[in-house]
């Protein structure tokens, strides 16, 4: 797969090379992007020692990127452009994501930091708003290990430096690729700006990693599908003296079904040596594994759209020679969204979420935790 993808770019580059092509106008960037805030209410079990002690109840929480993209189209039909996303608050990684697409009849190709093919393209089950899902939603009030994701791929930082290649649509069928070579590495501190010699390899830290995901549509009379599935795999993971990581490999699905007005659709992901609590899988005979599946319904009257979540997420740690260790995480989540006008969006959630575990990975006071939340934001696009 590499071999080929590497060639099919170097065909490309080629091409590029023999017909020298002009623009009427360069790249010019416009401005976009998003801003969400929300303010929730949390109630769970936090007395000394459990999950939910010395944690606020309440608070406002916000996300916000401002989106610098543009592009043109050359006399040849090649549209060259150019994307990197500013966070709009002080963060550890304050450029999302940045890359440059090249685009045609032949599909798609980015080159830089973003999400690889499996994150990039995943079905989710309907019913979430912008603030507000039960699957790794921008805010997740209760104060659990971990949250129930269904869409990341292997790569250690998602967003670190890659290629990705999209085809074009053939009768609604689609297939994204996306290459690797260092999963840590992201930006400049990363070692992947300009540069001398190559980025050093962390203990630990995955590369040559690939990503394949398919999707397909299809609209009918009053009726539509969406499907999509795929996996990502780590290439080698950096070992140093002591047990060495096994590498990883997830694999994801999706399907929605829409009825006019009505949505339903499921998901499903699968870690195979998955993180677990901090735990990982190695040759010393720890094993760890990670599924979540779940569902998702919504029904919209325009401007007013209410949905419904679920989702369960089962952790599990084999320790050879020990104690096995075992958590499931539940979460049920009603939506409501309101559409102010094009682009501006306020949302509200009720939503009831469980933990429970067992053996020596795992705290006493993560055990039979209950937590039931109540938010309200607004999702501005532009």
């Amino acid at each position: 797969m590499k071999k080929v993808l590497l060639g099919t770019t170097a065909l490309f580059g080629a091409g590029l090379l023999a017909s020298p092509a002009l623009a009427a106008d360069g790249v010019k960037l416009s401005v976009g992007g998003f801003f969400k805030e929300a303010y929730m209410v949390n109630f769970d079990d936090d007395s000394e020692g459990e999950a939910g002690n010395e944690r606020n109840t309440d608070g406002f929480f916000n996300d916000a990127e401002i989106h610098f993209k543009g592009s043109t189209v050359l006399d040849n039909g090649l549209e060259v452009g150019a994307r990197v996303e500013l966070e709009g608050e002080n963060d550890g990684d304050q450029i999302d994501e940045a890359w440059v697409s090249f685009a045609g009849g032949f599909g798609e190709v980015h080159i830089g930091s973003e999400d690889d093919a499996l994150a990039n393209g995943c079905i989710v089950p309907p019913g979430g708003t912008g603030n507000f899902s039960a699957y790794s939603p921008n805010q997740w009030g209760a104060n659990t290990f971990t949250s129930n994701t269904v869409c990341t791929g292997v790569d250690d930082s998602g967003d670190a430096q890659k290629i990705l290649y999209v085809t074009p649509s053939f009768s609604g069928f689609q297939v994204g690729i996306s290459y690797t070579p260092n999963g840590g590495d992201q930006n400049h501190t990363d070692g992947v700006g300009p540069h001398v010699g190559m980025p050093a390899n962390a203990d630990g830290e995955s590369r040559h990693n690939f990503s394949v995901y398919a999707s397909y549509q299809y609209e009918g009379d009053g009726w539509g599908l969406t499907w999509g599935g795929g996996g990502s795999w780590e290439g080698h993971v950096e070992q140093a003296p002591g047990p060495d990581n096994d590498e990883q490999d997830f694999y994801q699905t999706g399907l929605t079904l829409t009825f006019g007005n009505l949505s339903v659709g499921g998901v499903f992901e699968y870690f195979n040596d998955g993180v677990v609590n901090g735990v990982i899988s190695n040759n010393a005979g720890v094993s760890t594994d990670i599924w979540t599946a779940g569902g998702g319904i919504a029904y919209s009257m325009d401007p007013f759209t209410v949905g419904f979540q679920y989702s369960h997420g089962q952790f599990d740690i084999e320790n050879e020679g020990g104690d096995d260790s075992d958590a499931n995480i539940d979460r049920f989540v009603l939506t409501g969204n309101y559409a102010l006008g094009p682009g501006i969006a306020v949302d509200a959630e009720l939503g009831y979420t469980t933990q429970d575990v067992s053996g020596p990975d795992f705290d006493d006071g993560q055990d039979n935790y209950d937590a039931f939340e109540i938010g309200i934001g607004t999702n501005i696009t532009f």
